[in-house]
């Protein structure tokens, strides 16, 4: 006949390792997937943020190409848009070319500098 061994025939100690183990990790894989979901809540407002700064660069370049002409050749030009703040500063380099260093804040607080030229087209 064969022995029944006791330790698997107890009911109080045998199952509950295994349980634990499962529940252990259910938690740790609910636990990492609030993590990831949060991080790609982040990752989202972080690409809303560059895409309102690229959109006020975009806003404040077409507004600077109406106005340099009624301009001195060097300045600093503040606008106001919906989703932020720009500031441009300008030098005149050559006939229709401008050195343009741009400032721009989002209204969430989220600060972009840069630097580049602007050619204004001959009309």
């Amino acid at each position: 006949m064969r022995k029944i061994l006791s330790f698997t025939t107890n009911q109080q100690g045998f199952v509950f390792p295994y349980v634990l183990f499962f529940i252990a990790l259910a938690f740790i894989i609910l636990t990492a997937n609030v993590n990831i979901y949060q991080d790609e809540i982040r990752i989202t407002q972080n690409q809303t943020e560059q895409l309102k700064i690229e959109t006020l660069i975009q806003m404040a370049r077409g507004h600077l190409k109406d106005e340099l002409a009624d301009k001195p050749d060097t300045g600093t030009i503040e606008y106001e848009f919906p989703y932020g703040d720009v500031t441009a500063h300008y030098v005149k380099l050559h006939h229709q070319t401008y050195h343009l260093y741009v400032t721009c804040q989002t209204d969430n607080g989220a600060t972009y500098q840069i630097i580049n030229q602007m050619r204004l087209n001959s009309e």
